[in-house]
């Protein structure tokens, strides 16, 4: 299978689609970045001139810091909104889309005919394009933590600010308040593997929906049905509690984020994804 990735890797990584996803994630991801950069220098500025006057004031240097104002864990700016929106679309246009698009031109039935079995080709398209829809979502997240934390101090937050936090009700606090370094990773390893899982359903979706604009959207609108489902319909069921990927994928925690919830989505997206791919990539005709 190894020279079947390769290509199917390079073919992720260097394509246009690749580049346009990855190139409106970091235009988002730097608005982000400036708004909070320059709301915080704000700050400081009108800090220092309460200072110069004569007044008392408590810097409060817990409540703005690195952690609490990168994009995956900043509620006050659309920008995070936005990112979270659009994740599952950025994630399935990166390279979602190219099972579908092989499959209708022959390329899948010629790339299987020289493979020595049919599930290499289709176990490689799935990894390639799990990563590359996972990195257009990781790596803007990288690159606005490192803007924002080379102009905000990384104070560690303090949990006698919690009201300017939103993690209250969120199943790892702990770990925001000790190690909120590590916290971070864990918000970005999560949305890096939700990302390809999104995309990698487009590889499987394909094997049933011969459109390939089809197979990108429909995971897209699958997520925004569950946030719809469980805004107007299970709210009054389970109360505060999000079963919605736009919610707990973010950093922050609104409504009550458990960890079982997040580990069944897994599970769930991972058999769906892989177990399509591996079992139809094996018995489906494309010869």
């Amino acid at each position: 299978m190894g020279p079947l990735l390769k290509v199917e890797l390079k073919k992720a990584f260097t394509s246009k689609m690749f580049f346009i996803c990855l190139a409106i994630g970091l235009i988002i991801a730097g608005v982000s970045a400036a708004q909070n950069i320059s709301n915080y220098l704000s700050l400081q500025e009108t800090l220092r001139k309460a200072i110069a006057a004569g007044f008392e004031q408590n810097p409060m240097l817990p409540v703005i810091t690195p952690y609490t104002e990168w994009m995956g864990n900043d509620p006050q700016y659309p920008m995070t909104a936005l990112f979270y929106m659009l994740l599952p679309l950025l994630a399935g246009l990166a390279y979602g889309w190219s099972f579908s698009a092989e499959r209708k031109s022959g390329y899948v039935a010629q790339m299987v005919s020289r493979s020595r079995k049919k599930s290499q080709y289709f176990l490689a398209k799935y990894i390639a394009t799990f990563l590359a829809g996972g990195a257009v979502v990781a790596i803007p997240l990288v690159l606005n933590f490192l803007a924002v934390a080379c102009f905000i101090p990384a104070y560690t937050p303090d949990s006698f600010y919690q009201i300017y936090y939103f993690m209250e009700v969120h199943f790892l606090r702990g770990l925001f308040y000790n190690a909120p370094l590590l916290y971070v990773c864990y918000t970005i390893l999560l949305d890096f593997v939700f990302a390809g899982l999104f995309a990698a359903a487009c590889v499987s979706l394909a094997f049933f929906v011969k459109n390939k604009f089809a197979v990108i959207l429909l995971p897209f609108l699958g997520v925004f049905a569950v946030q719809y489902f469980q805004d107007n319909v299970l709210g009054a069921v389970i109360g505060d509690v999000t079963i919605s990927p736009m919610d707990f994928l973010r950093g922050y925690a609104p409504q009550t984020v458990l960890g079982w919830i997040i580990l069944l989505w897994l599970i769930l997206l991972v058999v769906f994804t892989l177990g399509i791919t591996w079992i139809k990539g094996a018995k489906d005709d494309v010869l």
